[in-house]
């Protein structure tokens, strides 16, 4: 056979299908989606009506466990180390001498300035004996005096000086690791060791504005730490009296007694902020939540149609979230098919879920 004609054989095999077959598909009926009826372009939905509940209110947070007192030791002089008297990792109380600085040149001051004051001291006596006789002048014993009075004040401030070589704990706490040796020449920058007061804890966490209504000093928190399966307790008892800048948030610290040896300070806490319950609080299904670009809202029906309304979220529960405003009591949200409908769109309520 010629291999023409097996191709005409083929082409007019081909355009007798198709003769057949578009018919077919063009003549079907789009199907009609099984949540809208068709011809009256009403979108069947579930509604939610709204009912205000007590609300058990609970803000999570993480938060920075602090030793109730902490510090760095230093020196206030830029002397040689020449003694240390304390064991790195233990308790020391407070008023201990932890470190001795070299005093030797200090001490050597004084002795000096003893011997001076003596000696002034001689010479003011022989003066006021004169200026009682009438032989001496007021102004020759004031000058003397008043160099008696400038020794004693060198002899004060040598004494302070030499106070600062015992560098003593300031509280009775943990010293930590120490930094130098025996014979180290240390100056005010450098850190000798630190010391932290573990008898209590404190925690500071941060709650978001909308919160700061809700709390206040004296209330509960609880927090656990990573690793620790104890859950603790502590009070609120302080907060930063300004918002921070870049998060808009409150700073509270809180004060647990239920230090151990455990719990070290800069470790994170998961905190548990105990508010007052709230009355006649409004939870939705979170399903109703409808996410955009200037933030939440929520389709409500009424009279049939979808009217979409801008909602400020609160607290989020497991399956609810809190609304904080926008919508009220006794209105019905729409649950379902929210992809499918717009505002205004016809809408028809197939179920009431609560």
């Amino acid at each position: 056979m010629n291999k023409y004609l097996k191709v005409a054989i083929v082409l007019a095999v081909i355009g007798a299908a198709l003769y057949f077959i578009i018919p077919k598909i063009s003549s079907k009926e789009k199907p009609v989606s099984q949540n809208q009826n068709p011809g009256d372009g009403i979108t069947s939905v579930d509604g939610y009506i709204i009912k205000p509940t007590t609300l058990d209110n609970e803000i999570q947070a993480v938060g920075t466990i602090r030793a109730n007192e902490e510090v760095e030791i230093r020196s206030e002089l830029s002397r040689k180390i020449t003694g240390i008297y304390f064991k790195e990792g233990t308790v020391v109380s407070k008023g201990k001498t932890l470190f001795k600085l070299d005093d030797s040149d200090l001490s050597a001051n004084l002795k000096k300035l003893y011997l001076d004051e003596n000696l002034s001291m001689i010479e003011e006596k022989r003066q006021k004996e004169l200026l009682d006789k009438g032989l001496l002048p007021q102004s020759e014993y004031d000058k003397q005096s008043t160099n008696l009075e400038k020794i004693r004040a060198d002899i004060d401030a040598t004494k302070i000086q030499i106070s600062k070589t015992n560098i003593k704990a300031p509280f009775t706490g943990y010293a930590g690791l120490r930094n130098i040796s025996i014979g180290s020449y240390v100056t005010p920058a450098n850190v000798l060791t630190t010391m932290q007061d573990l008898s209590k804890l404190k925690i500071d966490f941060s709650i978001p504005e909308k919160y700061i209504n809700y709390f206040k000093t004296g209330q509960k928190i609880y927090f656990k730490v990573e690793g620790i399966d104890e859950e603790y307790d502590g009070e609120v008892y302080a907060f930063e009296p300004k918002l921070e800048n870049g998060t808009k948030t409150l700073v509270l610290r809180a004060i647990s007694s239920r230090a151990n040896t455990k719990l070290l300070p800069g470790s994170f806490a998961k905190v548990r902020l105990l508010l007052k319950e709230i009355e006649d609080a409004i939870l939705v299904p979170t399903e109703a939540i409808v996410p955009g670009l200037k933030g939440q809202s929520v389709y409500v029906c009424k009279n049939g149609k979808v009217k979409s309304v801008d909602v400020e979220l609160g607290k989020r529960l497991e399956e609810k979230v809190q609304i904080l405003g926008g919508i009220q009591a006794g209105d019905t949200l729409i649950t379902t098919n929210i992809l499918r409908i717009k505002p205004d769109a016809k809408v028809k309520i197939a179920k009431i879920n609560e």
